[in-house]
Order: C-alpha cells, then sequence, then structure tokens
C-alpha cells in the first residue's frame, strides 16, 4: 500500500505453558501444554506486520514468554532488526512475565533490546496466588540495580484488598512502580471462592487510598491505576479506561493461530493461521471478526443508550465479557465495578480540578497528580492507552 498504517499490536505468545501454578489464573480453562512457538511464525508476524505498519508494538506473553528461551528471542528480535534496516518501521517490545527465571542474560537481553518489562507480583500479598516469592523478588531488585524500568501488575484479591493501603506503602518503600488488577473469578479462581472480591468493598478500598495518593507529596513511584483515573475529570471523557481495541492489536499463538488479542477466547474466534497468512486484512475480514466487530457494536450501543460513563469505557473489553460468561450482556461484574468506581472517582477529581483551577497551592499535592492535572487542562493526552477497572 501507498502510504503505511500507523500502529499495530502484535501479542506473540510463544506458549501456553507456564512454570507456575497461580490460584487465579484464568489459563487454567485453556490448559497447559509444551508446545513452543516456532521462531519462523513469528518472523513471519513481524514481515506481514511490516508491509503495512510504521510502528509495530510486540507484546511477548503467554503462558510464561521466558520459557520459549533466550536464543528464540534473540533470534526474532535479530530479525526485528533486520526488517528495521530495510524498511521505515520501527519495533517496541515489551514483555510480561512472572520474573521467576529472570537473571543476568534475561537484564542483558532486555538492555539491549530497550524491553518494556512488566512483572506479574503481589506485593506484600503475593503469596496469597502465587508462588516462589523471594526468587522473583530477588530478581525484581536484581532489574532495579541494573536500571531496567519495569512496572508491576499486582492482582487484588478478596482477602488482600482490606489491607490496600500497605500494599501501596509496600511498592512504594521499594521503589517499585505499578498498578492493579481486580481479580477475576475463572479459570483457578473458580475453585478458590474465598478469593472472590466484594465490588463495593474493593471501590471504597481503592478510593480511600485514591485520595490520599493525590496529597501523598513523598511518591516516588509511578502508581498507574490512579495515574489512569486522575484523567477521567470533568471536561474528559475519553480515556478509553478498558474499552475496546478493535483493529489495534492481533495476538498469534504458540501453534500459529491468529486471535484477535492476547485476551482469552474460543475456537470460534481463530482468525486462521500463520502458514497461510499473507497480511493482516486477510485476518481482520474473516467472519469470526465480524463477528466479533458485531457483537462490540451491539455492546456499545446498549452502553450508549444507559451508561453515562459510555465515554470512558466505550463499552468495555469483549474478552472481560468473555471471561464472565457473556458476550453481549452488559451489567456483569466487570462493568458493575467500574460504574460504582467511575462515580466515586468523578466526584473526587471534580473537586481536585476545582482545586487546581483556583490557582491554590499545588505543593500539597502529589507531585505525579499535578503533572497529570496540567497535562489533561492542556489537551495533551493520547488516549490510545488502555487500562483495566
Amino acid at each position: 500500500m501507498a502510504n503505511k498504517l500507523n500502529r499495530i499490536s502484535i501479542t506473540v505468545k510463544p506458549t501456553n505453558n507456564c512454570n507456575m501454578r497461580c490460584k487465579h489464573c484464568y489459563h487454567a480453562e485453556e490448559g497447559f501444554d509444551n508446545t513452543m512457538m516456532k521462531p519462523d511464525y513469528a518472523k513471519k508476524m513481524f514481515a506481514i506486520a511490516a508491509k503495512d505498519y510504521s510502528e509495530i508494538f510486540v507484546v511477548f506473553h503467554g503462558g510464561e514468554p521466558t520459557l520459549w528461551g533466550i536464543e528464540n528471542f534473540t533470534d526474532v528480535l535479530e530479525y526485528q532488526e533486520k526488517i528495521e534496516s530495510e524498511k521505515n518501521v520501527i519495533f517496541k517490545n515489551s514483555i510480561q512475565t512472572n520474573g521467576l527465571l529472570i537473571d543476568d542474560k534475561w537484564i542483558e537481553l532486555f538492555k539491549k533490546y530497550n524491553f518494556s518489562v512488566g512483572i506479574s507480583f503481589d506485593g506484600p500479598h503475593n503469596d496469597d496466588l502465587r508462588s516462589n516469592t523471594e526468587i522473583v523478588y530477588k530478581n525484581m531488585c536484581c532489574l532495579k540495580e541494573k536500571g531496567i524500568k519495569f512496572g508491576t501488575l499486582c492482582v487484588e484479591n478478596g482477602l488482600s484488598i482490606e489491607h490496600f493501603e500497605n500494599t501501596y506503602n509496600w511498592f512504594k518503600n521499594e521503589g517499585f512502580n505499578f498498578k492493579v488488577l481486580a481479580m477475576f473469578m475463572s479459570g483457578n479462581a473458580l475453585e478458590h471462592k474465598e478469593l472472590e472480591l466484594d465490588v463495593i468493598k474493593y471501590v471504597d478500598c481503592l478510593c480511600k487510598m485514591y485520595q490520599k495518593w493525590l496529597f501523598d507529596k513523598e511518591c516516588n513511584i509511578s502508581m498507574q491505576t490512579f495515574e489512569d483515573l486522575l484523567k477521567v475529570s470533568d471536561r474528559l471523557y475519553c480515556i478509553q479506561y478498558g474499552g475496546s481495541c478493535i483493529h489495534n492489536g492481533i495476538c498469534i499463538n504458540p501453534n500459529g493461530d491468529i486471535y484477535p488479542c492476547g485476551r482469552p477466547y474460543t475456537s470460534d474466534f481463530i482468525l486462521g493461521n500463520i502458514s497461510s497468512l499473507e497480511n493482516f486484512s486477510q485476518a481482520f475480514n474473516t467472519a469470526a471478526y465480524k463477528n466479533l466487530e458485531r457483537i462490540s457494536i451491539e455492546r456499545q450501543k446498549q452502553c450508549r443508550k444507559s451508561c453515562k460513563f459510555f465515554g470512558v469505557c466505550k463499552g468495555g473489553c469483549v474478552s472481560s465479557a468473555i471471561l464472565e460468561g457473556s458476550f453481549e450482556k452488559i451489567n456483569n461484574t466487570t462493568c458493575v465495578r467500574a460504574k460504582r468506581l467511575l462515580s466515586k472517582i468523578t466526584e473526587i477529581n471534580t473537586e481536585i480540578y476545582k482545586f487546581y483551577d483556583s490557582g491554590a497551592d499545588l505543593s500539597k499535592l502529589n507531585p505525579h497528580a499535578v503533572k497529570i492535572i496540567k497535562k489533561s487542562r492542556e489537551g495533551k493526552f493520547n488516549f490510545m492507552h488502555q487500562a483495566n477497572l
């Protein structure tokens, strides 16, 4: 094509296997297996993307992607460099890992290829859901010591949420950036009902800590969940807080099957296989993808009619609806939780933005919060970013 499209996000799942068996893992429904992706599959995905896109975001996910091994990673990353030298294209790589296998060799690879690194770790209550806490913590400290910036995904469950202030303080004291995810009751989590989150308690605890964060002048970390929530202001309802990412991404599984994104989908949503894929338009024009578009549009129609927060979430994530058992129905747990949270956050933010607009002394506020409010008022955000409620 004459003019390249701007960007695409490719999720590469080298394996669905994992070296942990976390209590809340939704992959348990799909099953763990030892299949490892052939590096040529990933290379072909990159080559296809380079035909039509100038900026290619690659997310290595799983399963546990580090099980693929340094050699396979190096192979496909060197191929990216080859493409970049021949075409007008930029690759940006990230990885979401449990952190168990990280060592000096992985750290060197992350440095060499400028990886964004995400670690799944729940801070002081990591043992609630996960294992190998001491090893992963040690590896996180090594990343920090070697100058590798990383973010942490912290899952809150029904046992931990009451102690969320302790969790926040733990990450702050360690100097680890983090964001919060609410636990889904799917996969392994269905066997641990005691871990189920109460919607009211979750929202109340999160909002209580959010208000403290706004005035935490000593905050030395990025708390992405709160930073995203602060962007929901009286003038700004467009942050796509969990909204649809149709046409912005695509995923390849270990066996070469193509899916809409890296989150769970049933086999009804296979868009083809890498063996026969020639371009992404081919995948986006399949009956499976058209059905996904139809579902997303229908959800948006329902939400637009009934919810004042439609401008924030755009109908929500279709895959999240799958995890909760329904494509087309709205008002599932995620939706109810989001509306309650956004209702409270909007009240808090209205007062904070009034405080800012009045010309009051901003030295009382968290410096991270001040930067976000300023950018928000100046209209400097690009709201292609996604987050999770």
